[in-house]
C-alpha cells in the first residue's frame, strides 16, 4: 500500500512538472511569435516609409503617423477633362497612379479618389458650389489641377486664382491639415495665354508656400512638333498619360 502511494505521488509530481514545462514552452513560443510579429510590423512600416522619400518633408511628416497606425491616407485628385480623358486603350493617369500605389504600398494604405469637373470653368465650379463638394471629401492630400485649359480665353487668370483661393479656403476650413499640391493641366503646342496662366499658377503656389508639380519638364518642348505626338487634340494620348502618370508615381513611390 505504501509503495502504491509513493508511485502515485511520483506520478503526480512528474505530471505537474511536465504540464509546467508545456505551459512554459507555450509562453516562450507565444512571446517569440509576438516579437516576430512586432518586428515584422515595424519592418513593414519602415519599408513603406522608405517609399516616401521623394515626397516633401512636410508631407512625409504628415503621413508617417498614419503609416504607423495603419490608418488609410486619403488622396483626392481634382481637375477637368484633362485628368480623366481616356479609354481602355488610354488609361487616365489618376487610374495608373492608383494601381501603382496599391502595388507598392498595399491596397489599404492610400485611398485615392478622383473628381473631374469636365468642361467647367473655375467660375462655373464656384457658382455651383463645387468647392464645397471638394471640401466635403476631407482629403489628407489634395492634388488639384485648377481647370486652366477650361479657363483659357474665358476667364482672366486673376479670376482663376481668386477662384482657386476659394477652393483652398473651403478645403482648409473643414480640414486644416489637408496637404495641398497644385499642378497645371497637360501642355499643348505653342501655348500663349495658356502659358501665362501656367506661369501665374506656379507663382501663386510659390507665394502661398504650396507645393507645385512642374510635370511639364517631362513632356516634349511645347515649341516643338514633338509635343503633338503625345496629344490627342488638346488632351494627352496614351503616351501623354504615361508621361503624366510617371511623374506623379515617382513622387509618391521612391525606388
Amino acid at each position: 500500500m505504501k509503495n502504491i502511494l509513493i508511485i502515485l505521488i511520483c506520478t503526480v509530481a512528474i505530471s505537474l512538472i511536465f504540464l509546467g514545462k508545456v505551459q512554459y514552452d507555450n509562453k516562450i513560443a507565444q512571446a517569440g511569435k509576438a516579437t516576430i510579429q512586432d518586428q515584422s510590423s515595424k519592418s513593414t512600416e519602415k519599408n513603406l516609409f522608405s517609399l516616401t522619400t521623394n515626397m516633401s518633408n512636410d508631407l512625409q511628416t504628415k503621413i508617417k503617423p498614419k503609416l504607423e497606425s495603419d490608418k488609410d491616407i486619403s488622396v483626392l485628385i481634382v481637375g477637368s477633362d484633362a485628368i480623366m480623358n481616356g479609354d481602355s486603350n488610354n488609361l487616365p493617369w489618376p487610374l495608373q497612379v492608383k494601381t501603382a500605389l496599391e502595388e507598392s504600398y498595399g491596397e489599404d494604405v492610400f485611398n485615392l479618389d478622383v473628381m473631374s469637373f469636365g468642361k467647367f470653368t473655375t467660375n462655373h465650379l464656384v457658382e455651383t458650389k463645387g468647392h464645397d463638394q471638394i471640401a466635403s471629401k476631407r482629403p489628407d492630400i489634395l492634388l488639384i489641377e485648377p481647370l486652366l485649359l477650361n479657363d483659357n480665353a474665358f476667364v482672366k487668370v486673376e479670376d482663376t486664382l481668386q477662384n482657386l483661393e476659394i477652393i483652398i479656403s473651403a478645403v482648409q476650413e473643414i480640414n486644416s491639415e489637408t496637404y495641398i499640391i497644385l499642378q497645371p493641366p497637360n501642355p499643348i503646342y505653342k501655348p500663349v495665354t495658356y502659358l501665362e496662366q501656367v506661369n501665374a499658377l506656379e507663382e501663386f503656389a510659390s507665394q502661398n508656400n504650396i507645393e507645385y508639380f512642374n510635370h511639364w519638364k517631362d513632356w516634349p518642348d511645347t515649341s516643338s512638333e514633338d509635343i503633338k505626338e503625345v496629344l490627342q487634340g488638346t488632351f494627352p494620348n496614351a503616351t501623354g498619360q504615361n508621361i503624366w502618370a510617371e511623374f506623379i508615381i515617382k513622387y509618391f513611390i521612391a525606388n
